[in-house]
């Protein structure tokens, strides 16, 4: 048996050799790795990668990512709307550049949203510790 593992390793060496670069040759039946009986460990031949969890550091990338593209794409809005105009709000009166008065109330709007969702989590926050019975 010896003898024919030996034939088998040199045939396979002279089909390397005149094979032609880029291409691998063609298996043969002999050149099968043997599996020994005693191996039990499953073998793994998908070729996928593992699936990686996503954590808080990835998200937060993300969306300081985006948060930054957002902050370009508004910089580009304000510079583009610098004609002055005269904006009211009640009995205040000012004059601003376009951009500029869309940004502020962006920034009006975004401290409502977040005034509503602050009294919305301690709302829940008291639920959680004092449930009603």
């Amino acid at each position: 048996m010896g003898h024919m593992n030996r034939k088998n390793h040199s045939e396979r060496k002279v089909a390397s050799q005149n094979a032609e670069p880029g291409v691998a040759p063609a298996p043969t039946p002999d050149s099968a790795p043997h599996q020994s009986s005693t191996s039990t460990a499953p073998t793994k031949t998908s070729g996928t990668p593992p699936k990686v969890k996503r954590s808080m550091a990835g998200s937060t990338w993300v969306a300081l990512i985006l948060g930054a593209l957002l902050l370009i794409l508004l910089l580009v809005f304000i510079l583009q709307n610098q004609t002055a105009t005269q904006l009211q709000f009640f009995g205040w009166q000012a004059e601003f550049p376009v951009g500029v008065g869309m940004l502020i109330a962006a920034i009006v709007g975004a401290l409502i949203m977040a005034l509503v969702g602050g009294v919305r989590i301690i709302q829940l926050r008291g639920q959680v510790k004092h449930p009603r019975r």
